[in-house]
């Protein structure tokens, strides 16, 4: 039986999906996100469902202009992270939904050695920070505002991100990452010479000048 249910949720949950996009390669599931499933299947269905919900009001919320369009790093990152984690919390609690966020997070440093991009883009140790960050804080919200529907909660969530409740990485104009003291990061060979920690910077979400406002 537990075979089953691994089969089945290994196919059609993917916890690294909805964190992410759907234009990326994931790899497979880490050994910690099938087990999850397998010993967790009514969370693990609950969270299936709000995979393509979370999905679909990020994608509606970059067209109507609420959000940049930034899926690495940027405003549009924040809310899917805080969002996913809110709406999961609201359904499962807040013990099971942080462990789902930290097990995709656990496995970045792992693909990141492997070469594998999400969003077209390597992770990294301060993109992974901000991810931990926003989950943190989109449960929360779920948590504090439990008994709101799941739109009230988008609405929630999406304000907090506008007022710079929740962290993104510090770009200038020409959408280039900078550290906190504004300068330039040079990421460029950071695949050739395996970077990982590399000195990006976090500012709030609502933060859009060159200089890092906390």
């Amino acid at each position: 039986m537990r075979i089953v249910i691994l089969l089945l949720f290994v196919t059609v949950f993917c916890l690294r999906v909805a964190a992410q996009s759907n234009n990326v390669h994931y790899g497979d599931l880490s050994g910690k996100e099938k087990r999850w499933a397998m010993f967790h299947p009514r969370a693990a269905k609950k969270v299936k469902k709000i995979i393509p919900e979370v999905r679909t009001d990020v994608r509606q919320k970059i067209a109507d202009n609420k959000i940049d369009s930034l899926i690495h790093g940027g405003q549009a990152d924040a809310y899917r992270h805080a969002l996913w984690m809110a709406l999961t919390a609201k359904h499962i609690g807040d013990k099971k939904a942080r462990r789902v966020g930290q097990m995709h997070e656990e496995s970045n440093k792992e693909h990141f050695y492997k070469s594998e991009k999400e969003d077209n883009a390597l992770q990294d140790s301060i993109s992974c920070q901000m991810d931990l960050l926003n989950n943190d804080l989109g449960i929360a919200y779920g948590i504090g505002y439990k008994d709101k529907s799941d739109d009230e909660l988008k609405e929630l969530v999406l304000n907090g991100i506008l007022a710079g409740e929740f962290f993104m990485l510090f770009r200038n104009s020409k959408n280039e990452f900078l550290d906190c003291e504004g300068n330039v990061v040079d990421n460029k060979n950071r695949l050739e010479e395996k970077k990982w920690y590399l000195p990006y910077c976090l500012v709030p979400t609502n933060n859009t000048s060159e200089v890092p406002t906390h």
